[in-house]
C-alpha cells in the first residue's frame, strides 16, 4: 500500500492525526516488485501539486517552516507485483511557527497566573488540617530529638543507646509520613478541580507554537473526528484505484487554541471538495494557482 511523499517526515500531523500511512518502499514484497506505470506517476504528480496548491499562507503572527514546495519533483512510487494500479495515497504537508503578539501574550500570562493562584489556594491546607499537620511536624521533631547524640570524638553507642536511636528514628519517620499524608490526602481530594485548572493554564501558554498542516488524498480510512480535521468524499479501499480522486483529508496538529483553529480555517476547503471525482489540474496549473493566491506552499523539513 504505497503512498507518495513530499518531504513530510518532519510534519507530524498525518502520523499523529490522519492514521499511519505505510511507507512507499516495498522491501517486504514476497512476489517481487513492479515499477509505477506512466499513468500512475502522472496522476501522483498532479495529485501532489493539487494538494500543495491548497496549503495556505501563514496566518497572522506566524511564519512558514522549511523550504518551498518543489513542483518539478517527481513522485516516488514502488509496488509489489500483486498491487493493483492506483494502490497508493498522496500526502503533502506544511509547518508553521506561531508567535503570540506581546499584548496577547501579556493578557494570557495574566490569566494563567490567576489560574495558578487558584490552584495554589485549593491545594493549601485548610486551618484545621494545617493545625494537624503542624502538630505532627512538632511531634516528629520531638521524636527525632529524643534520640541520643554523639560527636566523632565520643565513644560508640552502647547497644541500649543504639536501640534508643532506632526507636526514635522509627517514631520520627512514622510521624513524618503521617504529616506528608495529611498534605497528599488533601491534594488528592481537590485533584478533580485542580486538573481542570491545570488544563486551562496549559492552554494559556504563550511560548511559540509549532503547527503542522497535512493534506492527504485517497485514504483507505478516515481519521477520527476532531475540531481541526475535515474529510471530503468517502474512504477508498483501493486508494487511488481508477486513478481518480475519491477523498481528500485535511488536518492541523499543534497546541489547542486560536492559532491552530485559524490555520485550519485558512485552508480553502471548497477547493479541496471540488477535487473529488474531477480530473486533476496539471502541475503547472496548480503551481500558478499557488503563486496567484499568494499561497506558495512549503514542505516541512
Amino acid at each position: 500500500m504505497p503512498r507518495t511523499g513530499t518531504g513530510f517526515a518532519g510534519v507530524l500531523v498525518l502520523a499523529m492525526v490522519i492514521c499511519g500511512l505505510p511507507d512507499a518502499a516495498r522491501a517486504d514484497c514476497v512476489d517481487g516488485v513492479r515499477n509505477a506505470t506512466p499513468d500512475e506517476l502522472a496522476f501522483a504528480a498532479r495529485a501532489e501539486a493539487a494538494l500543495a496548491a491548497a496549503l495556505p499562507a501563514p496566518i497572522a503572527d506566524s511564519e512558514r517552516r522549511g523550504g518551498p514546495f518543489d513542483f518539478s519533483k517527481r513522485p516516488r512510487l514502488s509496488f509489489c507485483n500483486g498491487d493493483q494500479i492506483g494502490a497508493f495515497t498522496v500526502d503533502v504537508g506544511g509547518g508553521y511557527l506561531y508567535k503570540f503578539p506581546k499584548a496577547e501574550a501579556d493578557r494570557l500570562s495574566a490569566e494563567r497566573k490567576a489560574i495558578e493562584k487558584q490552584i495554589d489556594d485549593l491545594e493549601k491546607l485548610p486551618p484545621e488540617q494545617e493545625a494537624i499537620y503542624k502538630q505532627l511536624l512538632g511531634q516528629m521533631k520531638a521524636a527525632y530529638d529524643a534520640a541520643p547524640r554523639r560527636s566523632r570524638k565520643d565513644p560508640p553507642f552502647t547497644p541500649e543507646q543504639q536501640e534508643q536511636v532506632s526507636r526514635a528514628m522509627a517514631e520520627g519517620k512514622k510521624l513524618e509520613d503521617a504529616a506528608k499524608k495529611v498534605v497528599s490526602d488533601h491534594v488528592a481530594g481537590v485533584k478533580p478541580r485542580t486538573d481542570v485548572l491545570r488544563a486551562q493554564a496549559k492552554r494559556l501558554a504563550t511560548y511559540p507554537q509549532e503547527l503542522a498542516l497535512g493534506l492527504a488524498m485517497n485514504l483507505e480510512r478516515f481519521p477520527e473526528s476532531a475540531p481541526t480535521v475535515a474529510t471530503f468524499g468517502t474512504p477508498s479501499a483501493g486508494r487511488s484505484t481508477g486513478l481518480a480522486v475519491h477523498n481528500v483529508v485535511v488536518a492541523v496538529h499543534g497546541p489547542e487554541g486560536a492559532a491552530r483553529q485559524s490555520l485550519f480555517e485558512a485552508v480553502d476547503k471548497a477547493y479541496l471538495r471540488g477535487l473529488i471525482g474531477q480530473p486533476l489540474p496539471d502541475v503547472e496549473t496548480s503551481k500558478i494557482r499557488a503563486e496567484r493566491t499568494g499561497r506558495a506552499p512549503i514542505t516541512a523539513q
